[in-house]
């Protein structure tokens, strides 16, 4: 064949055809859940992927940032397909001066974007550190849900640290990301790896979850009974609510006042379709819209 020229390309496409192995049953027709593994450098993201995979796909060293793309790896586990891409450890953009080191940056962002779900993995021996909060905030931003995979949960003394310790740090350090559980996992010791799966699963589902828009508007109107506000010095009231879209969950809420309610009371509201229809792992996005005017009723007609 010739590349340059374009010779014997439909020939080298037929032969891979006809050798290629022909798809597996074992997804069983589901669509594979797309995973983006992040974190700062050196908290054994490369071990995690290779232990979630079986497998040494991906480079693992001890030196920081050896990871320079973001390698997708498609695989299954237990009969379900999933798709893992392994990012470059992301630093602070002002820590970040190699050409190198930027551009695993934005294949990182870039495979995050791709992502269904993110797991944020943060080293147990060093604890969460302010790095971690910046990378939180990416996959925040980006809507994707997400898991805190608390990793090298071997290296941590027995008795030393309890787990809800952790999650207290977590959610302490954290605030907006108390919807995403944890998983403790040890990469190198294969732990935790049923457990991370099962979650996975779980926030997937919840991110697409569609909840009817009677039984929204109905939460929210008694969120607001249960804690009435005024916006501009008028009672907020609530016309309709309808769920727009997923992934992440996102409320369309049609009220009097839109401009000017307070974000703490938009999380208050947030939090109360939490309660009544989970979105575990995955960000809730409230859009508040002005009510519409009620259309007149038409003129009886006369007899």
């Amino acid at each position: 064949m010739s590349a340059e020229h374009g010779r014997g390309v439909a020939e080298m496409l037929e032969t891979l055809r006809e050798r290629a192995p022909a798809p597996t049953a074992a997804a069983g027709g589901k669509r594979p859940v797309a995973i983006a593994v992040i974190g700062r450098p050196n908290v054994g993201k490369s071990s995690l992927v290779n232990a979630m995979v079986g497998s040494e796909r991906v480079l693992v060293h001890d030196q920081p940032g050896t990871t320079r793309d973001a390698v997708d790896t498609p695989f299954v586990y237990e009969g379900r397909p999933y798709v893992l891409v392994d990012t470059a450890g992301i630093r602070r953009k002002g820590r970040v001066t190699e050409v190198l080191e930027k551009l695993a940056v934005v294949m990182a962002l870039k495979g995050l974007e791709r992502s269904q779900v993110a797991l944020l993995v943060m080293d147990a021996s060093e604890g969460l550190a302010a790095q971690d909060a910046h990378i939180a905030g990416y996959a925040h931003e980006a809507g994707r849900a997400v898991v805190v995979v608390v990793n090298k949960w071997d290296l941590v003394p027995r008795g030393m640290v309890r787990k809800a310790e952790v999650v207290e740090q977590v959610r302490d350090r954290l605030p907006f990301l108390d919807y995403a559980p944890l998983c403790f996992t040890s990469a190198t010791e294969g732990e935790g790896l049923r457990e991370l799966f099962e979650t996975i699963d779980r926030v997937a589902a919840q991110a697409q979850r569609r909840v009817p828009a009677d039984e929204v508007t109905a939460v929210l109107r008694q969120a607001l009974d249960r804690r009435p506000v005024s916006v501009g010095g008028m009672p907020l009231t609530i016309q309709s609510a309808s769920q727009v879209s997923v992934g992440p969950p996102t409320i369309a809420v049609r009220v009097n006042r839109p401009d000017g309610i307070h974000f703490s009371y938009e999380r208050y509201l947030a939090k109360s379709l939490r309660h009544a229809f989970g979105f575990e792992g995955s960000p809730l996005r409230l859009s508040f819209r002005r009510a519409g005017r009620a259309r007149p009723s038409a003129p009886k007609a006369r007899r």
